[in-house]
């Protein structure tokens, strides 16, 4: 790759952080609410920024390297322990907000009312992927298959955002979500064919 290819490369990616920073933070200041419940959007708006990222840069960890020039895991664990208190806040602040728990108990059925919620076994879903990270040295190479969880988990938040997600009446901010779903799908199907 050429100087000016990684150049231009870097700051499309620098904008494109800036785009999804700036419209996600229009978007939670288009809806006012209490301090609480702001928090509990912008966990979710932020998070979801935080896991993109996470799960890109993951499986492009040559490439990053290459970019910025600093050794991937330095970057990348302090994004997901930032990312990991953000998706955590969501459902925290929002079970303080209801004064009830039980937004950490995934539903199954109905269907509607397992879409609708699916955030909630996404974070379990997250919380395997992250402890099979963690153990990677003592489950060797099978640890890749449960961080292939990310891809799930990030898409049933997607389904979660899309369809109660305050924040998500907004046009600009439902465009973002989806160009940031397509671009994890199409990561996720990328490397399962280079995998093959």
């Amino acid at each position: 790759m050429s100087e000016s290819t990684e150049r231009l490369l870097r700051v499309g990616l620098v904008v494109a952080v800036i785009v999804q920073l700036s419209v996600s933070a229009w978007a939670l200041l288009q809806t006012p609410s209490p301090p609480l419940y702001t928090l509990v959007r912008g966990a979710a708006l932020f998070g979801y920024i935080g896991l993109f990222w996470l799960i890109v840069s993951s499986e492009y960890v040559r490439q990053m390297r290459s970019l910025f020039g600093r050794v991937f895991l330095k970057v990348h664990h302090p994004l997901s322990v930032v990312t990991w208190v953000l998706v955590v806040a969501h459902p925290l602040s929002f079970a303080l907000f209801l004064n009830d728990v039980s937004v950490f108990v995934p539903i199954f059925v109905p269907l509607q009312e397992f879409l609708q919620l699916a955030g909630r076994p996404a974070l379990y879903l997250f919380a395997l992927a992250t402890v099979a990270a963690l153990a990677r040295r003592s489950l060797k190479r099978h640890w890749r298959y449960l961080h292939k969880l990310n891809y799930v988990a990030f898409h049933l938040v997607f389904i979660h955002a899309w369809l109660i997600g305050t924040d998500l009446s907004n046009a600009l901010l439902r465009v973002l979500w989806l160009a940031m779903a397509a671009v994890v799908l199409v990561v996720a199907l990328h490397k399962g064919i280079r995998s093959k």
